[in-house]
């Protein structure tokens, strides 16, 4: 039996306080589930914070040689129970759900374009190529 490295020992231990201590740091949030309330739209920070825990999902799940739909369909689930089971899917700005396809579509763009920067290694070349072909098609597009 081999044992995990000390590094990968060290990540899962701080993910899994983080995870365990977040009621305790926003009681109001973890209590916002079990509330029959409204959901109320995501703000923009709340969506920044959930694509940066996605990114370093998918990135974790790379490190741990899961294959590249699986890391990514991870971290999107992850991304997309919190944004409509706590938010009901509204986001900054709107009063209808965004349908889960196109948040799912968008949601794996970001995750992809944060990993190209924070684990490069993690995005087979192909996927890469994908991505910078549909980030040149949308700044051509905004022009």
């Amino acid at each position: 039996m081999t044992l995990p490295e000390p590094k990968v020992i060290r990540r899962s231990f701080a993910a899994a306080a983080l995870v365990l201590a977040a009621p305790l740091l926003s009681p109001a949030t973890a209590l916002a589930q079990a509330a029959k309330d409204k959901p109320t739209p995501a703000t923009a920070m709340e969506i920044n914070t959930y694509g940066v825990m996605s990114i370093a999902t998918f990135c974790e799940a790379r490190a741990q040689k899961i294959d590249f739909s699986k890391s990514l369909a991870v971290a999107l689930a992850g991304q997309l129970h919190v944004i409509y089971g706590k938010h009901g899917g509204l986001l900054p700005g709107t009063k209808d759900p965004l349908p889960e396809k196109q948040f799912l579509n968008n949601a794996g763009f970001m995750i992809v374009g944060g990993a190209l920067k924070f684990c490069p290694k993690s995005v087979p070349a192909a996927e890469k190529a994908r991505f910078e072909k549909a980030a040149a098609s949308l700044k051509s597009s905004k022009k």
